[in-house]
């Protein structure tokens, strides 16, 4: 399967806010300014309203002072909607709890898209542990605190159409965490630590951060220990802070647990000289690291001279000296204790950015909409903070302008209320260049529909949300909604394009998601049928019979439907786990969350029906082979988010995939590979490393990766006329690779400059935006700079149909042409590529249920052609392999997928295999060095079904 470089995996995750309330920037009730005396009288008007609800709201004014999270601009009203809240300990209600609601606000573009909290209500709980807050509609962080137990927290969505939302937490005995920080080189102890934990709920989970009143800080001591009391039992993440070290996060911490050991890395340094155009030293400049963490700032000495004292990592250096602006050539990376030296920013004239935001469907402008300017490079990067290098809000005639830029890449957002948001990434200016940039902004629009049961009956109290394809990520902006009596329901402001709408009934985890596709201004009609529930829980324990000391995931995928539809939920500290789904089959499995999924965990079936419980145990294991792999750049610094792969020696097939931390490490599991050897490999923009060969007994490997390459050019038209701007893409053209390495980035102007190209063969196809288009081909070298002329004539295109062998349409299947992918293909398999160059093209077509196809097609200049029906076939078996997908059932190695239709008949999902070809297996990497034969050739499998156990005999791929 082709993939873009462009796209990350696996984690790097995006960061959501909620309802987008602004004019200009925030809504009223995000306001961060300080409170009118008006403001007061409001607050003691909700206060007096919350008391006549059996409540007792603490003075707003004084709870600002105390925890310096602002309250809503705008009191919330009982008439909007209330949050019910109980407080229960296991004795029964507590009286006197202290309540604290925490709205969600918007996104923060101008403070680099951070979430913004508010206080919403205060109260203390009545005799029967309630108390009743008004809140309106949106997404909370409810806490409750009582004396003599821990602290609690838990996340919950306040929808549209429900009057009152029930809220219930239950405080238990604090809990302790201990632990010590430690040099990771040396060992020894750091002292002065400062730690802070945050609680893990959902909300916690997918912000950058969360109110302060929910976080715990300790110090360590001079021996390094330190101790957390009074904690909630739950998962946390951990982070920390020292002098002289980078700061260090655990991002899943069990709490009661084992005693912790924080290693902390040593600070580094990026030190160099910024020089005027003619090469004289320029004093007193402000320079400026951008990337890991906050951005950071220095002044140069009366020589020039600086030095910055930054997080290990990446980060983009410029450097300002009045109007005067320059930066460092490509990103700079540093390890922990590096020093990054003789960096040279030579200054020149300012860049800019500037344009017109208008709507898509009248061209109307748009007046208030929020500009952010971010550099580019920072945009995959893990704990990124992102401050945007220049913000703007528009005019009346909805034009920005954003100048005084350093020479680079960058990342350009608006919103704007009302309107879908909008990302234009890899806008580049050169020295003294100016982007003019249109941004057409689409309107939103709404879904109204119904939820019904299976028996077409009207179902109410359905929550419904807006979420994206991956991830379950609710869509910013969207507030939830709740069905009606009628079982009607409106989610308003949906952004266009398509999403899920998913459906679930109070107390479920899994949802019942519908794909729609909403039209810019238009509302949507939807029918959503929900069927039976019942309940899945157990156990999870380790392979001695003990419960787990580390965090564990359960993961449930119901039988026909796709990865997207999975769940995933935490384990509870004694090993239990629970979750409301609809009935049906499931596959379940377990794993510990520091290692993933990677070493053939147990896998079980689960028949689930309505009004039942099914109990399924579930074993967890360490891995036998992990292998900690550190991916380093070429200069020795740990390289941060570069993506790793693993496969059988001498193979491209990806069998492990993810993608390095900020110390640049990850741990690939080598079970469910091979119990011998493994080929790693790994990418990091254009920088590339290989092992061809590592041992499965090894613990730890470093992978060094290679330099990039770097492409410079001009854009010419072969007709004459001028070229002002155009976007190019440098992609890799190797053919042997299951990898596909890319750049794609926008220029004003005829010229353009790519660092981090990939090496070897590649493409470089320039698009303007008239539609012409042109490519040319050229082989780049590891540290070199490549010459390239783009010539752009009239773009043709490329449209047809993808489907299987049978001839029916295959959806969710794309076509990549040179680093330029469609849109996925929609039920009717239909696919269209348009601004193509004229010349000879390779296509190639993939899906997560076909083989990758590929084949050619040149276009005239201006031609579109239409391939008409591109048959798939089924998902390709490396020649040699049986087609099948092993999986760990407690000690028995089972049938967990099959590739192969030949083998339907003969093996099934859930069958124990014993042995192959006379040869015992005990675990999954047994398994496939087994099976791996010679091409055509027959495979004899010993399977146990039911009581049975007998041979099967199959073909291994030709």
């Amino acid at each position: 399967m082709a993939r873009k470089r462009t796209f990350a995996v696996a984690v790097v995750v995006l960061l959501l806010g909620a309802a987008l309330g602004w004019r200009v920037l925030t809504s009223p009730e995000q306001a961060t300014a300080s409170l009118t005396e008006g403001d007061r009288a409001r607050r003691e008007g909700q206060a007096s309203a919350s008391a006549s609800q059996g409540a007792a709201p603490s003075s707003p004014s004084a709870s600002r002072e105390e925890t310096g999270t602002p309250w809503v601009a705008e009191p919330m009203r009982e008439r909007e909607g209330v949050l019910h809240v109980e407080v229960v300990t296991g004795a029964g209600p507590v009286r006197g709890a202290r309540v604290t609601a925490y709205l969600l606000g918007a996104r923060d573009l101008r403070r680099g898209g951070g979430a913004s909290w508010f206080i919403a209500g205060q109260g203390s709980t009545d005799a029967s542990g309630g108390v009743v807050l008004p809140a309106r509609p949106g997404r909370y962080l409810v806490s409750a605190k009582a004396e003599g137990v821990a602290p609690a927290q838990v996340s919950v969505t306040r929808p549209r159409g429900e009057a009152r939302t029930r809220v219930r937490l239950t405080l238990e005995a604090g809990a302790v965490l201990e632990g010590h920080t430690v040099a990771r080189a040396s060992r020894e102890p750091v002292s002065l630590a400062r730690l802070t934990l945050t609680p893990r709920t959902p909300l916690a989970a997918s912000t950058p951060d969360v109110p302060e009143e929910a976080r715990h800080t300790a110090a360590s001591d001079a021996r390094g220990a330190f101790r957390f009391e009074g904690l909630a039992p739950g998962e946390y993440q951990l982070e920390a802070q020292a002098p002289g070290h980078a700061p260090t996060r655990v991002e899943r911490v069990l709490v009661p647990g084992a005693a912790l050991t924080v290693e902390m890395d040593g600070s580094a340094f990026i030190e160099g000289f910024v020089e005027r155009s003619g090469g004289a030293p320029a004093a007193r400049a402000l320079v400026t690291a951008s990337g890991m963490g906050v951005p950071l700032h220095a002044e140069t000495s009366e020589g020039g001279a600086f030095s910055l004292e930054v997080v290990p990592g990446v980060h983009e250096v410029s450097a300002r000296q009045g109007r005067l602006t320059g930066t460092a050539q490509g990103r700079v990376v540093v390890g922990a204790g590096m020093t990054v030296g003789g960096l040279r920013i030579r200054l020149g004239q300012p860049a800019a950015v500037a344009g017109d935001v208008r709507r898509k469907d009248s061209g109307a402008p748009v007046e208030g909409a929020v500009v952010s300017i971010t550099p580019g490079a920072l945009a995959l990067l893990p704990n990124a903070v992102g401050a945007p290098a220049a913000s703007a809000v528009t005019s009346a005639e909805g034009r920005f302008e954003a100048e005084g830029l350093a020479p680079g890449t960058y990342t350009v957002r608006v919103q704007a209320k009302g309107f879908r948001s909008l990302t234009r990434e890899g806008i580049s200016v050169l020295e003294g260049q100016r982007f003019e940039l249109v941004a057409e902004l689409l309107a939103n629009g709404r879904i109204e529909g119904t939820v019904v049961d299976a028996a077409s009956a009207p179902l109410a109290g359905i929550l419904l949300t807006a979420e994206h394809r991956w991830g379950r990520r609710p869509v910013e902006g969207v507030l939830s909604a709740a069905t009606d009596a009628a079982g009607a329901f409106v989610l308003e402001d949906v952004p266009p394009g398509d999403l899920f709408v998913a459906a679930s009934r109070p107390g479920s985890q899994m949802h019942v998601r519908e794909r729609v596709s909403v039209k810019e201004g238009e509302t949507r009609q939807l029918r959503i049928q929900l069927s039976g529930e019942g309940v899945l829980e157990g156990t999870v324990r380790m392979e001695d019979g003990s419960a787990p000391r580390r965090p564990v995931t359960v993961y449930a995928m119901r039988e026909g439907t796709a990865h997207t539809e999975s769940l995933q939920v935490p384990v509870a500290r004694d090993g239990t786990w629970s979750m409301r789904v609809r009935e049906g089959r499931y596959k379940l499995r377990a794993w510990l969350a520091d290692t993933g999924s990677q070493n053939g965990d147990q896998e079980k079936n689960a028949e689930v029906e309505a009004g039942q419980t099914q109990r399924v145990d579930l074993q967890v294991r360490d891995a036998r082979h992990p292998i900690r792999v550190t991916v380093v750049e070429p200069n020795g610094a740990p390289s941060v988010a570069a993506t790793v792969m693993a496969s059988d020696v001498g193979s491209n097939e990806i069998l492990v995939e993810d993608v390095t931390d900020a110390s640049g490490q990850v741990t690939v599991v080598a079970d469910s590979v091979s119990s011998r050897a493994l080929r790693i490999w790994a990418t990091n923009g254009g920088r590339r490393g290989e092992l061809p060969s590592v041992a499965a007994s090894q613990d730890a490997v470093t992978l060094p990766l290679a330099p990039a390459a770097r492409v410079t050019g001009t854009v010419r038209s072969a007709g004459g006329r001028a070229v002002k701007g155009f976007k190019v893409v440098v992609s890799a053209t190797r053919g042997d690779e299951d990898f596909l390495t890319l750049q794609e980035l926008e220029f004003p102007g005829e010229r353009f400059t790519v660092e981090d190209a990939p090496v070897g063969p590649v493409s470089v196809t320039a698009t303007l935006p008239d539609g012409r288009a042109g490519k040319a081909q050229a082989v780049t070298t590891s540290g070199g700079t490549t010459q390239v002329e783009v010539v752009v004539e009239a773009g043709g295109g490329v449209s047809g149909r993808l489907v299987d062998a049978t001839g029916a349409p295959v959806a969710q299947a794309y076509v990549d042409v040179e680093g330029i992918t469609s849109p996925a293909t929609g039920p009717d398999g239909h696919f269209s590529l348009t601004d193509l160059a004229p010349g000879t093209h390779r296509l190639i077509a993939w899906s997560r249920t076909t083989a990758r196809a590929e084949r050619q097609v040149t276009l005239a200049s201006g031609q579109v052609r239409d391939v008409g029906d591109w048959r798939l076939g089924p998902p390709r078996v490396e020649p040699g392999r049986l087609g099948i997908l092993f999986g760990m059932d407690g000690k028995d190695v089972t049938v967990s997928g099959l590739l192969e239709d030949a083998h339907q008949g003969a093996l099934r999902v859930g069958d124990v295999v014993r042995a192959i070809d006379g040869a015992t297996v005990l675990d999954v990497s047994e398994a496939r060095e087994r099976e791996l034969g010679a091409p055509g050739s027959p495979a004899t499998l010993l399977i146990r079904r039911a009581s049975q156990t007998y041979p099967v005999t199959v073909l291994r791929a030709p």
